[in-house]
């Protein structure tokens, strides 16, 4: 039986994980007929958990429900992210280097990429001789450049870009959660082709995805008693996610604004970050009924329930030169298994709404727009209305996790 480690320092265990991707992908390969064991950190990102609560345990061996096996490397609690964290996240990385060799020897070492630190990683591999895979699902240090909160001629930016091409030069495969991971790789001049060292056959695409399983089952077992979700005479706006500067909440708020008077319209907002006390505040002063914060942070198992409630599901973002690499945001893939349509604030490449028919993606010149783009699905035709549902949830089967990992093993068992 081959082995496989999948190395994500932010990985949680099962009952307080939020995002999936690396519990399925282990879930999935184990069905595959792999030994699978994810190697995270000891403490829990956004709580105050540590999982290894002495100084002397380096690591700490554990296994949760359905079988998943866990090595947790022993980081430092932090509440910022300030160099506490840093310290944390270097912790990480230097004890699996030096402790890598007393686990288990595995022939695959999946890493998600975390330029610089996570550079060690590739030394790990070569130690023990696995093979090293780098999944991408955040291009770092370009998201920081492309959101204006570092310069591009920044030496410490020169620098994580260097530390990023060689990471990509060294993997034996680079799997991007965007589907535009080529492209990235050609602007940057970083191929065989234009004189850099990465073989672009060693470059693929797998999503982030839905579990359609669980996502049916716990639409029907786990549910919320909520006035506004069991009204079935109101147009549920419903947006789910972080509430901070990367988010743009506020165009949201200020397209319900605009709204306000049509009384059978209702945004519900789930979700927590930095911003929401200002919008808060900023609904108050300026008596914007139709928009209730909701729960500041959701349970997973319950997200269907509420998604199946909703009329118009929202991803909403800052416009940002990024997204013309395409996108793989987890919701996005919850809203398409509720069937209910998808309304975006943002223009990306590769987009799926638009590739199935299930809404509307584009950036709206202001917040006037954004709700003329609302309104036209309230008002719309119940049979246009209805054939976007249906694609909306035909649309889903294609990033079931069952499905992606199968890819996902055919990539690795190529190397």
């Amino acid at each position: 039986m081959k082995k496989v480690w999948l190395i994500n320092p932010a990985a949680m265990p099962p009952k307080f994980e939020a995002r999936i991707q690396t519990l399925k992908r282990a879930q999935y390969l184990r069905l595959s007929g792999y030994d699978v064991t994810i190697i995270s950190g000891s403490f829990l990102h956004n709580t105050d958990i540590n999982l290894i609560d002495d100084n002397k345990s380096p690591y700490k061996f554990a296994e949760y429900e359905e079988g998943q096996k866990f090595i947790h490397i022993r980081t430092s609690n932090y509440n910022s992210n300030g160099l506490i964290r840093i310290y944390s996240i270097l912790q990480f990385y230097f004890r699996l280097w030096w402790y890598a060799s007393r686990f288990e020897k595995p022939d695959f070492i999946s890493h998600i990429a975390a330029v610089p630190f996570g550079n060690i990683t590739y030394f790990v591999a070569k130690k023990i001789k696995a093979k090293f895979i780098v999944d991408i699902v955040d291009l770092w240090p370009e998201s920081f450049v492309a959101y204006g909160l570092v310069s591009k001629k920044n030496p410490l930016v020169k620098l994580a870009y260097w530390a990023e091409y060689w990471l990509y030069k060294k993997a034996d495969l680079l799997i991007f959660s965007m589907e535009g991971g080529k492209d990235y790789i050609k602007e940057r001049k970083w191929d065989i082709g234009q004189g850099g060292k990465i073989d672009l056959n060693k470059v693929h695409y797998i999503n982030n995805g839905v579990d359609l399983k669980d996502f049916d089952y716990n639409k029907i077992n786990y549910k919320i008693a909520d006035d506004d979700l069991e009204n079935d005479h109101i147009f549920k706006v419903i947006y789910i996610g972080s509430i901070r500067l990367a988010n743009n909440v506020m165009q949201l708020v200020e397209a319900a604004e605009h709204l306000k008077d049509v009384s059978d319209i209702k945004f519900l907002i789930y979700g927590d970050g930095e911003d929401r006390s200002t919008l808060e505040q900023y609904c108050k002063d300026n008596q914007i009924e139709n928009v209730v914060f909701k729960q500041k942070w959701v349970e997973l198992k319950y997200v269907p329930y509420i998604l199946s409630k909703s009329s118009l599901n929202i991803l909403n973002y800052k416009p940002s030169s990024i997204l013309r690499y395409g996108g793989s945001q987890s919701k996005s893939f919850q809203y398409m298994a509720s069937g209910k349509p998808i309304c975006a604030n943002v223009e990306m490449n590769y987009c799926p709404i638009k590739k199935f028919n299930i809404g509307i993606g584009k950036e709206f010149k202001n917040s006037k727009e954004y709700a003329d783009a609302i309104l036209s699905f309230y008002k719309m035709d119940k049979d246009e209305y209805n054939t976007i549902c249906v694609n909306a949830r035909k649309s889903s089967g294609n990033y079931d996790y069952k499905l992606l990992t199968e890819r996902y093993v055919e990539l690795i068992n190529g190397i």
